[in-house]
């Protein structure tokens, strides 16, 4: 569903804003399970936050588990029990 990965890609780029410094994008990506070398090819980067948000390291960090357990729900699994009673 394509609604449910923007909404994805948007928390991921408010995470990038909250983060601000390069050091500490570093530092958050590595904590989250990103290897040091592609968190500091993350983190340093000049792109913009809407461009950094589909980057391999940012998706890996934040993935799809990681944002469910933060507490984000699925619209397609919503609809799914919505419409077929799963």
């Amino acid at each position: 569903m394509d609604l449910d990965h923007w909404i994805r890609r948007r928390i991921r780029m408010c995470y990038w804003r909250q983060w601000r410094k390069p050091r500490t994008k570093v530092r958050s990506l590595m904590k989250l399970g990103v290897s040091e070398r592609l968190a500091i090819a993350c983190g340093i980067t000049s792109k913009g936050p809407c461009r950094s948000s589909k980057t391999k390291g940012i998706n890996i960090a934040l993935g799809t588990n990681y944002l469910a357990s933060q507490g984000l729900v699925s619209l397609r699994d919503i609809w799914i029990n919505i419409h077929y009673g799963r």
